[in-house]
């Protein structure tokens, strides 16, 4: 097995062990996500975890750790801007697209979000400060983590005996899903902008 992250996960990992690391990725402490739900598939192959264990610690965890940056990000508001880091990510160019982005769509942002790994936090952050209620990011987060979660552990489950080929087809995976998220979320927003023409030409 080759050295890296992904390798020393599933030799030291255990439930609780990537149950925390899902936690603390979701707060920002850079340990890569699909790397940890991949070495939960890979442990469930193994029968070191019973596979519905690895899927609900995978679910939990990433949910869990979602939540927490939602209610931080609400708590601390826009304060958040000025964090060094996430000042590199969230620009006031980006900070006024994501704005309106979530002006227009609203919550749908949250589970198109889940699916894009470098804005991911971003978007999360930002519905927090504009003022999505925590029932409502729940829900959208929770539904996109239905389709991510499971998805991620399987390829881990699935092809456990080829670490490396696995996380790049994670990636792949991921990176497919985002482009279906942003390429749905472009159709949704063009008929309902068809449909307004229709209603206006009708009304005149």
């Amino acid at each position: 097995m080759a050295a890296g992250p992904l390798p020393w996960l599933v030799a030291h990992g255990s439930a609780a062990v990537l149950f925390a690391a899902l936690v603390a990725g979701g707060l920002g402490v850079p340990i890569p996500e699909d790397l940890v739900l991949l070495s939960l598939g890979i442990l469930a192959h193994r029968e070191v975890l019973p596979f519905l264990l690895a899927l609900a610690v995978g679910l939990l965890g990433v949910l869990c750790g979602d939540t927490a940056l939602f209610i931080t990000a609400k708590r601390l508001g826009p304060r958040l801007y000025a964090h060094p880091r996430l000042a590199k990510v969230l620009t006031p160019e980006r900070r006024e697209k994501l704005a309106g982005l979530y002006a227009r769509h609203g919550a749908r942002c949250v589970f198109f979000g889940r699916f894009l790994s470098v804005l991911r936090g971003a978007v999360f952050i930002m519905a927090a400060i504009q003022g999505m209620r925590l029932r409502h990011f729940l829900l959208w987060d929770g539904l996109a983590l239905c389709l991510s979660v499971p998805l991620v552990v399987g390829l881990g489950y699935a092809f456990s005996h080829s670490v490396d080929a696995v996380a790049k087809g994670a990636a792949h995976a991921e990176h497919w899903l985002a482009v279906a998220g942003v390429l749905a979320l472009a159709a949704w927003g063009g008929v309902r902008r068809l449909r307004r023409v229709r209603s206006r030409k009708g009304a005149d």
